[in-house]
């Protein structure tokens, strides 16, 4: 048996996501390093997000071809 992938739970990710915005707004002087940190991080946050997105809508479409005949 396969090791199942760890979805992305899309809140969580989101608030994340969220608090990487408000560090970089809240900042009076950044710190370059942790900034570059937190701007990859975001980053890639926002790629999962993405694809979580992606996966969803293609869920329901599957979902409203699947029931369009009844």
């Amino acid at each position: 048996m396969s090791p199942k992938k760890k979805s992305t739970n899309f809140t969580t990710a989101f608030e994340e996501l969220e608090q990487i915005t408000a560090w970089f707004d809240s900042e009076e002087s950044l710190d370059l390093d942790e900034g570059l940190k937190k701007f990859e991080r975001g980053l890639l946050i926002a790629d999962q997000l993405k694809k979580k997105l992606e996966e969803v809508q293609n869920t329901v479409q599957e979902i409203k071809l699947k029931f369009q005949d009844i």
